[in-house]
Protein backbone atom coordinates (compact mmCIF):
# COMPACT_ATOMS: atom_id res chain seq x y z
CA UNK A 1 0.00 0.00 0.00
CA UNK A 2 1.00 3.05 -0.79
CA UNK A 3 0.15 7.05 -2.01
CA UNK A 4 -0.14 8.66 -5.17
CA UNK A 5 2.79 10.74 -6.28
CA UNK A 6 0.86 13.96 -6.81
CA UNK A 7 -0.47 13.40 -3.03
CA UNK A 8 3.30 12.82 -1.79
CA UNK A 9 3.85 16.33 -3.99
CA UNK A 10 1.62 17.58 -1.63
CA UNK A 11 2.93 15.62 1.48
CA UNK A 12 6.61 17.16 0.97
CA UNK A 13 4.73 20.81 0.64
CA UNK A 14 3.07 20.72 4.22
CA UNK A 15 6.06 18.78 5.44
CA UNK A 16 8.61 21.59 4.63
CA UNK A 17 5.70 24.10 6.56
CA UNK A 18 6.44 21.50 9.38
CA UNK A 19 10.25 21.34 8.98
CA UNK A 20 9.97 25.59 8.76
CA UNK A 21 8.22 25.36 12.39
CA UNK A 22 10.08 23.03 13.93
CA UNK A 23 13.76 22.59 12.69
CA UNK A 24 16.23 25.19 14.59
CA UNK A 25 17.05 28.03 12.47
CA UNK A 26 20.47 27.14 12.34
CA UNK A 27 19.89 23.68 11.67
CA UNK A 28 22.21 22.59 8.21
CA UNK A 29 21.11 19.54 5.75
CA UNK A 30 22.98 16.87 6.70
CA UNK A 31 25.87 15.86 4.10
CA UNK A 32 24.52 13.08 1.77
CA UNK A 33 26.44 9.96 2.21
CA UNK A 34 26.11 6.98 0.51
CA UNK A 35 24.55 4.73 3.32
CA UNK A 36 22.52 5.46 6.35
CA UNK A 37 24.19 5.43 9.87
CA UNK A 38 22.70 5.56 13.58
CA UNK A 39 20.40 8.04 14.84
CA UNK A 40 20.28 9.47 17.96
CA UNK A 41 17.04 8.00 18.74
CA UNK A 42 17.75 4.50 20.88
CA UNK A 43 17.50 1.88 18.58
CA UNK A 44 13.93 -0.15 18.93
CA UNK A 45 15.64 -2.99 18.46
CA UNK A 46 17.49 -3.10 22.11
CA UNK A 47 14.51 -4.40 23.11
CA UNK A 48 14.34 -7.92 20.70
CA UNK A 49 18.04 -8.26 21.20
CA UNK A 50 17.59 -8.87 24.62
CA UNK A 51 16.05 -12.48 24.22
CA UNK A 52 16.18 -13.50 20.07
CA UNK A 53 19.44 -15.63 21.04
CA UNK A 54 17.24 -18.06 22.73
CA UNK A 55 14.15 -17.76 20.73
CA UNK A 56 14.32 -21.38 17.88
CA UNK A 57 14.57 -20.19 14.33
CA UNK A 58 13.74 -16.91 14.79
CA UNK A 59 9.95 -18.02 16.57
CA UNK A 60 9.03 -19.97 13.36
CA UNK A 61 6.25 -22.95 14.34
CA UNK A 62 5.46 -25.07 11.87
CA UNK A 63 1.65 -26.88 11.70
CA UNK A 64 1.06 -29.95 13.45
CA UNK A 65 -0.74 -31.27 9.92
CA UNK A 66 -1.26 -28.75 6.98
CA UNK A 67 -4.75 -28.90 5.22
CA UNK A 68 -2.97 -29.26 1.88
CA UNK A 69 -0.43 -31.88 2.70
CA UNK A 70 2.71 -28.43 2.56
CA UNK A 71 3.85 -30.41 5.44
CA UNK A 72 7.84 -29.29 6.47
CA UNK A 73 9.69 -30.67 9.02
CA UNK A 74 12.40 -28.10 9.68
CA UNK A 75 12.66 -24.52 8.88
CA UNK A 76 15.53 -22.73 6.94
CA UNK A 77 16.00 -18.67 7.08
CA UNK A 78 18.03 -17.50 4.42
CA UNK A 79 20.79 -14.76 4.30
CA UNK A 80 19.56 -11.67 3.53
CA UNK A 81 21.37 -9.67 6.06
CA UNK A 82 18.94 -9.95 8.60
CA UNK A 83 19.49 -11.78 11.73
CA UNK A 84 16.76 -12.90 14.47
CA UNK A 85 17.08 -9.26 15.50
CA UNK A 86 15.87 -7.88 12.84
CA UNK A 87 13.16 -10.18 11.72
CA UNK A 88 11.61 -10.84 14.67
CA UNK A 89 11.16 -7.22 15.49
CA UNK A 90 9.73 -6.50 11.90
CA UNK A 91 7.28 -8.67 12.81
CA UNK A 92 5.89 -7.09 15.47
CA UNK A 93 6.52 -3.51 15.61
CA UNK A 94 3.03 -1.81 16.33
CA UNK A 95 3.13 0.75 13.82
CA UNK A 96 -0.61 1.94 15.10
CA UNK A 97 -3.30 -0.91 12.90
CA UNK A 98 -6.42 -1.25 15.01
CA UNK A 99 -8.18 -4.11 13.66
CA UNK A 100 -9.96 -5.70 16.41
CA UNK A 101 -10.33 -6.12 19.97
CA UNK A 102 -7.64 -8.37 21.23
CA UNK A 103 -10.32 -9.75 24.03
CA UNK A 104 -12.64 -10.29 21.28
CA UNK A 105 -9.53 -12.02 18.67
CA UNK A 106 -8.52 -14.20 21.48
CA UNK A 107 -11.49 -15.40 22.94
CA UNK A 108 -14.03 -16.18 19.89
CA UNK A 109 -14.83 -19.25 19.00
CA UNK A 110 -15.23 -20.64 15.38
CA UNK A 111 -18.80 -20.15 13.89
CA UNK A 112 -19.04 -23.54 13.18
CA UNK A 113 -17.72 -25.41 16.34
CA UNK A 114 -16.86 -24.56 20.41
CA UNK A 115 -13.08 -24.31 18.46
CA UNK A 116 -11.59 -20.43 19.15
CA UNK A 117 -11.14 -18.64 16.11
CA UNK A 118 -7.23 -17.86 16.65
CA UNK A 119 -5.85 -21.25 16.45
CA UNK A 120 -3.18 -22.57 14.55
CA UNK A 121 -5.87 -24.20 12.59
CA UNK A 122 -7.50 -21.35 11.28
CA UNK A 123 -4.48 -19.36 10.74
CA UNK A 124 -2.64 -22.25 8.64
CA UNK A 125 -5.66 -22.25 6.71
CA UNK A 126 -5.29 -18.58 5.41
CA UNK A 127 -1.55 -18.99 5.39
CA UNK A 128 -0.13 -16.88 8.06
CA UNK A 129 2.57 -18.02 9.41
CA UNK A 130 2.62 -19.45 12.92
CA UNK A 131 5.54 -18.06 15.39
CA UNK A 132 6.22 -18.86 19.34
CA UNK A 133 5.23 -16.55 22.07
CA UNK A 134 8.25 -14.54 22.53
CA UNK A 135 7.93 -10.92 24.87
CA UNK A 136 7.19 -8.88 21.75
CA UNK A 137 4.58 -11.20 20.40
CA UNK A 138 3.01 -13.12 24.16
CA UNK A 139 -0.33 -14.22 22.74
CA UNK A 140 2.00 -16.17 19.94
CA UNK A 141 0.02 -14.73 17.35
CA UNK A 142 1.14 -15.44 13.26
CA UNK A 143 3.29 -13.26 11.67
CA UNK A 144 2.31 -9.62 11.34
CA UNK A 145 -0.47 -9.42 13.94
CA UNK A 146 0.72 -7.17 16.45
CA UNK A 147 -0.92 -5.74 19.98
CA UNK A 148 -1.77 -1.73 19.95
CA UNK A 149 -3.04 -1.06 22.77
CA UNK A 150 -6.07 -3.24 23.85
CA UNK A 151 -6.51 -4.07 20.36
CA UNK A 152 -4.62 -6.41 18.09
CA UNK A 153 -3.83 -4.94 13.99
CA UNK A 154 -1.33 -5.80 11.32
CA UNK A 155 1.84 -4.87 10.65
CA UNK A 156 3.69 -4.96 7.14
CA UNK A 157 4.96 -8.68 7.91
CA UNK A 158 1.40 -9.86 7.77
CA UNK A 159 1.58 -9.21 3.84
CA UNK A 160 5.16 -9.30 3.09
CA UNK A 161 6.51 -12.65 4.56
CA UNK A 162 6.56 -15.58 2.24
CA UNK A 163 7.73 -19.29 2.64
CA UNK A 164 8.10 -21.88 0.43
CA UNK A 165 7.93 -25.64 1.07
CA UNK A 166 10.23 -28.23 -0.85
CA UNK A 167 10.89 -32.11 0.24
CA UNK A 168 10.25 -31.73 4.01
CA UNK A 169 11.60 -27.70 4.32
CA UNK A 170 10.04 -24.85 5.14
CA UNK A 171 11.70 -21.49 3.88
CA UNK A 172 10.83 -18.21 5.48
CA UNK A 173 11.78 -15.37 3.28
CA UNK A 174 11.47 -11.97 5.03
CA UNK A 175 10.08 -8.97 2.62
CA UNK A 176 8.76 -11.82 0.07
CA UNK A 177 5.28 -12.00 -0.94
CA UNK A 178 2.93 -13.76 1.37
CA UNK A 179 0.12 -16.54 0.73
CA UNK A 180 -2.06 -15.32 2.44
CA UNK A 181 -5.86 -15.17 2.32
CA UNK A 182 -6.98 -12.04 3.84
CA UNK A 183 -10.39 -11.56 2.64
CA UNK A 184 -11.00 -15.32 3.90
CA UNK A 185 -10.05 -14.86 7.22
CA UNK A 186 -11.91 -11.65 7.48
CA UNK A 187 -15.19 -13.09 6.27
CA UNK A 188 -14.93 -16.08 8.39
CA UNK A 189 -14.54 -13.41 11.31
CA UNK A 190 -17.52 -12.07 10.70
CA UNK A 191 -19.25 -15.46 11.02
CA UNK A 192 -17.63 -16.01 13.90
CA UNK A 193 -19.11 -12.28 15.26
CA UNK A 194 -22.47 -13.06 13.91
CA UNK A 195 -22.79 -16.46 15.42
CA UNK A 196 -21.31 -15.87 19.32
CA UNK A 197 -24.04 -13.17 19.10
CA UNK A 198 -26.76 -15.23 17.85
CA UNK A 199 -26.32 -17.63 19.91
CA UNK A 200 -26.71 -17.71 23.92
CA UNK A 201 -24.54 -20.82 25.10
CA UNK A 202 -21.47 -19.09 22.42
CA UNK A 203 -22.28 -15.55 24.06
CA UNK A 204 -21.98 -16.88 27.85
CA UNK A 205 -18.51 -18.81 26.71
CA UNK A 206 -17.16 -15.71 25.52
CA UNK A 207 -18.11 -13.58 27.93
CA UNK A 208 -16.70 -15.94 31.15
CA UNK A 209 -13.17 -16.03 28.66
CA UNK A 210 -12.99 -12.23 28.08
CA UNK A 211 -14.39 -11.85 31.49
CA UNK A 212 -16.87 -9.33 30.31
CA UNK A 213 -20.58 -8.87 31.66
CA UNK A 214 -23.84 -9.84 28.46
CA UNK A 215 -23.53 -6.01 28.03
CA UNK A 216 -20.21 -4.99 27.51
CA UNK A 217 -19.57 -8.24 25.13
CA UNK A 218 -22.86 -7.32 22.99
CA UNK A 219 -21.39 -3.80 22.67
CA UNK A 220 -18.16 -5.22 21.68
CA UNK A 221 -18.89 -7.85 19.40
CA UNK A 222 -21.67 -5.49 17.40
CA UNK A 223 -19.13 -2.57 17.07
CA UNK A 224 -17.16 -4.90 15.59
CA UNK A 225 -19.51 -7.20 13.51
CA UNK A 226 -21.04 -3.70 12.19
CA UNK A 227 -17.53 -2.31 10.15
CA UNK A 228 -16.86 -6.30 8.94
CA UNK A 229 -20.39 -6.14 7.58
CA UNK A 230 -19.83 -2.76 6.07
CA UNK A 231 -16.06 -3.74 4.73
CA UNK A 232 -15.83 -7.09 3.33
CA UNK A 233 -18.81 -6.77 0.66
CA UNK A 234 -16.50 -4.32 -0.81
CA UNK A 235 -13.77 -6.82 -1.84
CA UNK A 236 -16.89 -9.84 -3.51
CA UNK A 237 -17.09 -8.72 -6.60
CA UNK A 238 -13.67 -10.16 -8.39
CA UNK A 239 -12.32 -11.71 -4.95
CA UNK A 240 -8.39 -11.76 -4.04
CA UNK A 241 -8.60 -14.98 -2.66
CA UNK A 242 -4.76 -16.32 -1.79
CA UNK A 243 -1.65 -14.57 -2.07
CA UNK A 244 -3.51 -10.93 -3.55
CA UNK A 245 -5.68 -8.09 -2.04
CA UNK A 246 -6.81 -4.77 -3.74
CA UNK A 247 -4.97 -3.06 -0.93
CA UNK A 248 -5.40 0.22 -2.77
CA UNK A 249 -9.40 -0.21 -2.49
CA UNK A 250 -8.94 -1.02 0.96
CA UNK A 251 -6.95 1.94 1.54
CA UNK A 252 -9.34 4.49 -0.81
CA UNK A 253 -12.62 2.89 1.45
CA UNK A 254 -10.72 3.75 4.51
CA UNK A 255 -10.62 7.13 3.36
CA UNK A 256 -14.41 7.38 2.53
CA UNK A 257 -15.07 5.72 5.77
CA UNK A 258 -13.47 8.46 7.76
CA UNK A 259 -14.58 11.26 5.82
CA UNK A 260 -18.01 10.72 4.11
CA UNK A 261 -19.08 7.15 5.63
CA UNK A 262 -19.54 3.51 4.62
CA UNK A 263 -22.79 4.51 2.61
CA UNK A 264 -20.21 5.42 -0.31
CA UNK A 265 -17.58 2.87 -0.07
CA UNK A 266 -16.49 1.33 -3.71
CA UNK A 267 -15.93 -1.65 -4.99
CA UNK A 268 -12.52 -3.05 -4.29
CA UNK A 269 -12.27 -5.15 -7.53
CA UNK A 270 -8.20 -4.73 -8.60
CA UNK A 271 -6.85 -7.36 -6.66
CA UNK A 272 -2.90 -7.31 -6.78
CA UNK A 273 0.13 -9.49 -5.61
CA UNK A 274 1.60 -8.88 -2.27
CA UNK A 275 4.84 -6.47 -3.88
CA UNK A 276 8.14 -8.31 -2.49
CA UNK A 277 9.99 -5.83 -0.40
CA UNK A 278 13.88 -5.63 -0.77
CA UNK A 279 15.35 -2.63 -2.06
CA UNK A 280 12.22 -1.23 -1.34
CA UNK A 281 13.85 2.11 0.29
CA UNK A 282 16.45 2.38 -2.87
CA UNK A 283 13.60 2.56 -5.43
CA UNK A 284 13.03 6.26 -6.62
CA UNK A 285 9.34 5.18 -7.27
CA UNK A 286 7.14 2.57 -5.57
CA UNK A 287 4.02 0.36 -5.98
CA UNK A 288 2.76 -1.60 -9.01
CA UNK A 289 1.64 1.59 -10.87
CA UNK A 290 5.10 3.61 -9.83
CA UNK A 291 2.79 6.19 -7.92
CA UNK A 292 4.92 6.83 -4.94
CA UNK A 293 8.24 8.15 -4.78
CA UNK A 294 11.17 7.66 -1.72
CA UNK A 295 11.85 11.54 -2.19
CA UNK A 296 11.72 13.62 0.99
CA UNK A 297 8.84 12.75 3.12
CA UNK A 298 7.58 9.97 0.82
CA UNK A 299 8.40 7.26 1.87
CA UNK A 300 6.95 7.89 5.81
CA UNK A 301 3.61 9.05 3.60
CA UNK A 302 3.82 5.91 1.80
CA UNK A 303 3.72 3.75 4.79
CA UNK A 304 1.16 5.96 6.73
CA UNK A 305 -0.88 5.37 3.65
CA UNK A 306 -0.33 2.04 4.38
CA UNK A 307 -1.72 1.97 7.98
CA UNK A 308 -4.76 3.89 6.59
CA UNK A 309 -5.76 0.33 4.36
CA UNK A 310 -5.22 -1.65 7.59
CA UNK A 311 -7.52 -0.13 9.92
CA UNK A 312 -5.21 3.14 11.78
CA UNK A 313 -7.50 5.12 14.16
CA UNK A 314 -7.98 8.95 12.07
CA UNK A 315 -10.11 11.16 13.53
CA UNK A 316 -10.93 13.48 10.39
CA UNK A 317 -12.30 16.50 10.91
CA UNK A 318 -13.10 19.83 9.28
CA UNK A 319 -10.70 22.11 8.89
CA UNK A 320 -12.10 25.86 9.13
CA UNK A 321 -9.22 27.96 10.57
CA UNK A 322 -5.83 28.52 10.48
CA UNK A 323 -5.45 26.86 13.81
CA UNK A 324 -7.07 24.15 12.98
CA UNK A 325 -5.74 23.40 9.98
CA UNK A 326 -2.20 23.78 12.28
CA UNK A 327 -2.79 21.29 14.55
CA UNK A 328 -4.33 18.66 11.64
CA UNK A 329 -5.72 15.05 12.47
CA UNK A 330 -5.26 12.98 15.54
CA UNK A 331 -4.73 9.01 14.82
CA UNK A 332 -3.63 5.91 16.24
CA UNK A 333 -0.23 6.03 13.71
CA UNK A 334 3.07 5.01 15.28
CA UNK A 335 5.14 7.22 12.73
CA UNK A 336 8.38 6.91 14.80
CA UNK A 337 8.01 3.03 14.24
CA UNK A 338 7.31 3.53 10.34
CA UNK A 339 10.45 5.21 10.46
CA UNK A 340 12.44 2.52 12.05
CA UNK A 341 10.68 -0.23 9.86
CA UNK A 342 11.96 2.16 6.86
CA UNK A 343 15.57 2.49 8.14
CA UNK A 344 15.88 -1.78 8.98
CA UNK A 345 14.14 -2.47 5.40
CA UNK A 346 17.75 -0.63 3.66
CA UNK A 347 19.81 -3.38 5.45
CA UNK A 348 17.41 -6.19 3.54
CA UNK A 349 18.81 -8.09 0.86
CA UNK A 350 16.71 -10.47 -2.30
CA UNK A 351 17.11 -14.16 -1.48
CA UNK A 352 19.76 -16.26 -3.46
CA UNK A 353 18.38 -19.51 -4.66
CA UNK A 354 19.27 -22.37 -2.10
CA UNK A 355 20.76 -24.86 -3.73
CA UNK A 356 21.23 -27.07 -0.38
CA UNK A 357 17.15 -27.22 -0.35
CA UNK A 358 15.87 -26.48 -3.93
CA UNK A 359 17.83 -28.49 -6.95
CA UNK A 360 21.35 -27.13 -7.98
CA UNK A 361 20.86 -24.73 -11.03
CA UNK A 362 21.88 -25.80 -13.90
CA UNK A 363 25.03 -22.84 -14.79
CA UNK A 364 24.91 -24.31 -18.73
CA UNK A 365 21.66 -23.74 -19.34
CA UNK A 366 21.85 -20.34 -17.38
CA UNK A 367 24.80 -19.19 -19.09
CA UNK A 368 22.42 -19.56 -22.41
CA UNK A 369 19.99 -17.53 -20.33
CA UNK A 370 21.90 -14.60 -19.75
CA UNK A 371 22.26 -13.81 -23.14
CA UNK A 372 18.43 -13.96 -23.70
CA UNK A 373 17.75 -11.63 -20.47
CA UNK A 374 20.03 -9.30 -22.19
CA UNK A 375 18.15 -9.48 -25.35
CA UNK A 376 14.44 -9.93 -24.44
CA UNK A 377 14.28 -8.54 -20.61
CA UNK A 378 17.45 -6.54 -19.29
CA UNK A 379 15.65 -2.74 -21.16
CA UNK A 380 13.04 -2.74 -18.58
CA UNK A 381 14.38 -4.96 -15.30
CA UNK A 382 17.56 -3.85 -15.09
CA UNK A 383 20.77 -6.18 -12.83
CA UNK A 384 20.91 -5.35 -10.03
CA UNK A 385 23.89 -6.70 -7.51
CA UNK A 386 22.04 -7.46 -3.61
CA UNK A 387 25.72 -7.11 -2.52
CA UNK A 388 26.94 -3.36 -3.66
CA UNK A 389 25.67 -1.07 -0.70
CA UNK A 390 25.31 1.52 -3.02
CA UNK A 391 22.75 0.40 -5.39
CA UNK A 392 19.75 2.85 -6.60
CA UNK A 393 16.74 1.54 -8.67
CA UNK A 394 15.45 3.55 -11.26
CA UNK A 395 11.80 2.29 -12.17
CA UNK A 396 11.05 1.81 -15.37
CA UNK A 397 7.26 2.99 -15.56
CA UNK A 398 5.48 1.79 -18.83
CA UNK A 399 1.76 2.50 -20.57
CA UNK A 400 -0.85 0.51 -20.56
CA UNK A 401 -0.69 0.39 -24.19
CA UNK A 402 2.80 -1.07 -24.09
CA UNK A 403 2.64 -3.55 -21.48
CA UNK A 404 -0.90 -4.74 -22.44
CA UNK A 405 -1.27 -6.41 -18.65
CA UNK A 406 -4.85 -5.82 -17.00
CA UNK A 407 -6.04 -2.29 -16.68
CA UNK A 408 -8.16 -2.22 -13.95
CA UNK A 409 -5.89 -1.67 -11.08
CA UNK A 410 -3.62 1.02 -12.71
CA UNK A 411 -7.63 2.84 -14.24
CA UNK A 412 -9.19 2.35 -10.65
CA UNK A 413 -6.73 4.82 -9.31
CA UNK A 414 -6.26 7.03 -11.50
CA UNK A 415 -10.07 8.00 -12.51
CA UNK A 416 -11.46 7.36 -8.91
CA UNK A 417 -13.82 10.67 -7.81
CA UNK A 418 -14.79 10.76 -4.25
CA UNK A 419 -17.16 12.20 -1.83
CA UNK A 420 -14.94 14.86 0.22
CA UNK A 421 -17.84 14.28 2.89
CA UNK A 422 -16.68 16.82 6.44
CA UNK A 423 -13.64 18.15 4.12
CA UNK A 424 -15.81 19.64 1.67
CA UNK A 425 -15.71 23.76 1.79
CA UNK A 426 -12.93 22.92 4.61
CA UNK A 427 -9.09 24.30 3.64
CA UNK A 428 -6.78 21.79 2.19
CA UNK A 429 -3.41 21.03 3.93
CA UNK A 430 -1.10 23.48 2.50
CA UNK A 431 -4.11 26.20 3.13
CA UNK A 432 -3.75 26.98 -0.38
CA UNK A 433 -7.81 26.05 -1.32
CA UNK A 434 -10.94 24.74 0.00
CA UNK A 435 -12.39 21.27 -1.32
CA UNK A 436 -15.58 21.05 -3.11
CA UNK A 437 -18.32 18.37 -3.10
CA UNK A 438 -16.22 15.83 -5.01
CA UNK A 439 -12.74 15.28 -5.58
CA UNK A 440 -10.23 12.88 -7.18
CA UNK A 441 -9.42 10.09 -4.98
CA UNK A 442 -5.79 11.20 -4.77
CA UNK A 443 -6.87 14.43 -2.89
CA UNK A 444 -9.16 13.02 -0.53
CA UNK A 445 -6.10 10.72 0.58
CA UNK A 446 -3.65 14.05 0.39
CA UNK A 447 -6.30 15.73 2.87
CA UNK A 448 -5.60 12.95 5.50
CA UNK A 449 -2.26 11.49 5.22
CA UNK A 450 -0.43 15.43 5.54
CA UNK A 451 -2.72 16.16 8.52
CA UNK A 452 -1.67 13.15 9.78
CA UNK A 453 1.79 14.04 9.99
CA UNK A 454 1.43 17.71 11.45
CA UNK A 455 0.87 15.60 14.83
CA UNK A 456 3.92 13.40 13.94
CA UNK A 457 6.11 16.45 13.57
CA UNK A 458 9.91 14.72 14.70
CA UNK A 459 9.04 11.41 12.63
CA UNK A 460 9.00 13.90 9.48
CA UNK A 461 11.94 15.81 10.39
CA UNK A 462 13.60 12.03 10.75
CA UNK A 463 12.70 11.10 6.95
CA UNK A 464 13.19 14.08 5.55
CA UNK A 465 16.63 14.01 6.80
CA UNK A 466 17.07 10.59 6.25
CA UNK A 467 16.31 10.80 2.28
CA UNK A 468 18.79 14.03 2.11
CA UNK A 469 21.41 11.65 3.84
CA UNK A 470 20.91 8.99 1.56
CA UNK A 471 20.76 10.94 -1.42
CA UNK A 472 17.02 10.20 -2.49
CA UNK A 473 16.13 12.98 -4.42
CA UNK A 474 12.97 13.84 -6.45
CA UNK A 475 13.28 12.63 -9.77
CA UNK A 476 11.65 12.55 -12.74
CA UNK A 477 9.80 8.96 -13.69
CA UNK A 478 11.34 7.03 -16.42
CA UNK A 479 10.14 4.81 -18.77
CA UNK A 480 7.35 4.58 -22.17
CA UNK A 481 4.31 6.17 -19.46
CA UNK A 482 1.78 8.89 -20.71
CA UNK A 483 3.15 12.27 -19.52
CA UNK A 484 0.82 14.08 -16.86
CA UNK A 485 -0.28 16.88 -18.33
CA UNK A 486 -2.27 20.08 -16.19
CA UNK A 487 -5.91 18.50 -18.55
CA UNK A 488 -5.22 14.87 -16.94
CA UNK A 489 -2.27 15.01 -13.82
CA UNK A 490 -2.72 11.62 -12.98
CA UNK A 491 -2.33 10.04 -16.98
CA UNK A 492 1.01 8.43 -15.53
CA UNK A 493 -0.92 6.23 -13.64
CA UNK A 494 -2.08 4.32 -16.41
CA UNK A 495 1.10 2.19 -16.31
CA UNK A 496 2.82 -0.03 -14.30
CA UNK A 497 6.43 -0.30 -13.14
CA UNK A 498 9.24 -2.79 -14.33
CA UNK A 499 11.34 -3.41 -11.52
CA UNK A 500 14.80 -5.21 -11.08
CA UNK A 501 14.33 -9.23 -11.26
CA UNK A 502 16.67 -10.07 -8.46
CA UNK A 503 14.81 -12.59 -6.16
CA UNK A 504 11.97 -12.97 -8.45
CA UNK A 505 11.91 -16.77 -8.08
CA UNK A 506 10.44 -16.02 -4.72
CA UNK A 507 7.69 -14.01 -5.41
CA UNK A 508 5.56 -15.96 -7.09
CA UNK A 509 2.29 -15.85 -8.97
CA UNK A 510 3.16 -13.25 -11.14
CA UNK A 511 2.45 -10.17 -13.25
CA UNK A 512 1.35 -7.53 -10.89
CA UNK A 513 -2.35 -9.42 -10.59
CA UNK A 514 -0.76 -12.86 -9.87
CA UNK A 515 -2.78 -14.03 -12.72
CA UNK A 516 0.46 -16.21 -14.14
CA UNK A 517 1.38 -19.17 -11.63
CA UNK A 518 5.26 -19.86 -12.66
CA UNK A 519 7.98 -17.86 -14.66
CA UNK A 520 7.53 -20.32 -17.44
CA UNK A 521 4.02 -20.15 -17.67
CA UNK A 522 5.15 -16.18 -18.33
CA UNK A 523 7.10 -16.78 -21.47
CA UNK A 524 4.00 -18.69 -22.83
CA UNK A 525 2.38 -16.74 -25.72
CA UNK A 526 -1.05 -15.79 -23.79
CA UNK A 527 -3.39 -18.04 -25.22
CA UNK A 528 -1.22 -20.73 -24.01
CA UNK A 529 -1.04 -19.25 -20.61
CA UNK A 530 -2.99 -21.44 -17.68
CA UNK A 531 -6.66 -19.80 -17.89
CA UNK A 532 -7.64 -21.25 -14.42
CA UNK A 533 -4.92 -22.28 -11.72
CA UNK A 534 -4.60 -23.71 -7.86
CA UNK A 535 -3.59 -21.00 -5.41
CA UNK A 536 -2.62 -21.24 -1.82
CA UNK A 537 -0.11 -23.90 -1.35
CA UNK A 538 3.13 -23.03 -0.27
CA UNK A 539 4.80 -26.27 -2.03
CA UNK A 540 7.48 -25.31 -4.34
CA UNK A 541 7.96 -26.19 -8.24
CA UNK A 542 11.70 -25.58 -8.60
CA UNK A 543 11.37 -26.53 -12.49
CA UNK A 544 8.67 -24.08 -13.70
CA UNK A 545 9.77 -21.40 -10.60
CA UNK A 546 6.67 -20.96 -8.84
CA UNK A 547 4.59 -22.62 -6.44
CA UNK A 548 2.66 -25.85 -7.14
CA UNK A 549 -0.55 -24.98 -8.91
CA UNK A 550 -2.53 -28.21 -10.35
CA UNK A 551 -6.18 -28.90 -8.77
CA UNK A 552 -8.94 -26.88 -7.08
CA UNK A 553 -7.49 -26.50 -3.33
CA UNK A 554 -7.42 -24.59 -1.58
CA UNK A 555 -8.40 -21.39 -4.11
CA UNK A 556 -8.73 -21.50 -7.92
CA UNK A 557 -8.11 -18.22 -10.18
CA UNK A 558 -10.03 -17.28 -12.74
CA UNK A 559 -7.97 -15.37 -15.13
CA UNK A 560 -11.69 -14.46 -17.13
CA UNK A 561 -12.62 -12.00 -14.55
CA UNK A 562 -11.98 -8.70 -15.65
CA UNK A 563 -8.82 -7.41 -12.97
CA UNK A 564 -7.44 -11.18 -13.16
CA UNK A 565 -6.86 -11.29 -17.28
CA UNK A 566 -3.22 -12.54 -17.30
CA UNK A 567 -3.05 -10.40 -20.92
CA UNK A 568 0.07 -8.57 -21.93
CA UNK A 569 3.78 -8.79 -21.16
CA UNK A 570 4.32 -10.54 -24.31
CA UNK A 571 8.01 -10.16 -24.10
CA UNK A 572 9.98 -13.10 -24.49
CA UNK A 573 6.71 -15.38 -25.60
CA UNK A 574 8.22 -15.74 -29.03
CA UNK A 575 10.97 -17.90 -28.04
CA UNK A 576 11.74 -21.06 -28.90
CA UNK A 577 10.98 -23.89 -25.67
CA UNK A 578 14.73 -24.46 -25.33
CA UNK A 579 15.41 -20.77 -24.95
CA UNK A 580 12.20 -20.79 -22.73
CA UNK A 581 14.26 -23.37 -20.66
CA UNK A 582 17.34 -21.78 -20.47
CA UNK A 583 15.91 -18.00 -19.61
CA UNK A 584 14.13 -19.40 -16.52
CA UNK A 585 17.32 -21.40 -15.42
CA UNK A 586 19.01 -17.73 -15.46
CA UNK A 587 16.34 -16.11 -13.74
CA UNK A 588 17.27 -18.29 -10.95
CA UNK A 589 20.49 -17.07 -10.56
CA UNK A 590 19.16 -13.57 -10.12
Amino acid sequence: MTLPNTTNRLVGTVCGLILAGCAPKSATAPAPTPEPTAETRPSPLKAVESFAASVADRGAVLPQSDPWGDDAQQVRYLDQNWGPVETIWYYYADQGSRLIPRDTLLNLERADSTEPFASPETFTRYRYLLQAPTPNNPDGLPVGFARNGDHVGLTCAACHTGQIVYEGTAVRIDGAPSMADFNGLLAELEASLRATLADPEKLARFCEAAELDEAQARLSLQQSLGFFESYNPTFETVPGGYGRLDAIGGIVNQAIRFTSGTGNLVEADAPTSYPLLWDAPRHDYLQWTGFSDNAGPGSLGRNVGEVVGVYGDIQVTGLRSERDNKAGFHSSIEAHNLVDMEETMWKLQSPVWPEDVLPAIDTARAERGAALYAQECASCHALLDRDDSKRRVTAQIIGLEEVGTDPRTALNLADARLPTGVLEGTLTPDGSGVYGSEAPAAEVLGAIIPNILKQNKAAVIRTVANAKRWDMSDKPKQGDHPPDTEDDPFASWRAYKARPLNGAWASAPYLHNGSVPTLYDLLLPVGERPAQFAVGRWSYDPVKVGYVSDGEAPWVLDTSLPGNQNIGHTYGTTLSDEDRWALVEYLKTL
